[in-house]
């Protein structure tokens, strides 16, 4: 997930989207333009050096992450407001299919959280009245 950090971000969006990340234990690299000079980024840093450096921090202009983007080297990019994002990163997304999350960040995490994971479903082929036939003594790998 790169959590794109904008010169309007408040310090809890900054810090909400980087701890959200990495409590589902999702890959999180804040990147900030060169010229932002916000003391929450260089904060953040310090505080995440105890986590041995389980957050990564980049410096990229807006052009930059839009190439990043087009050669697909970014899955996902959360930003904090949709009018924070860049009409050049907004266009390389479509043409890429990257998944962008600009909604508003949210201190509720029920809802916050689930901007970084990934959906899965797992299925089990049975026969609708619980007859396998000549299946019902194959073995089988224990339900997740």
């Amino acid at each position: 997930m790169r959590i794109r950090v904008h010169a309007a971000d408040s310090l809890f969006e900054i810090f909400a989207r980087a701890c959200a990340a990495q409590a589902v234990g999702c890959r999180a690299l804040v990147s900030a333009p060169p010229d932002l000079h916000a003391k929450a980024v260089q904060t953040l840093d310090d505080f995440t050096d105890a986590w041995a450096g389980a957050i990564e921090f980049l410096e990229e202009t807006n052009e930059q992450l839009a190439a990043a983007i087009s050669r697909g080297e970014v899955e996902r990019v959360r930003f904090a407001a949709p009018d924070r994002v860049p009409s050049a990163v907004r266009a390389a997304v479509g043409e890429a299919f990257v998944y962008l999350a600009d909604a508003p960040v949210l201190a509720e995490g029920r809802v916050e959280l689930l901007w970084y994971l990934r959906e899965q479903s797992v299925s089990d082929d049975y026969h609708r009245y619980g007859n396998l036939g000549a299946r019902g003594e194959e073995r089988r790998a224990e339900p997740l």
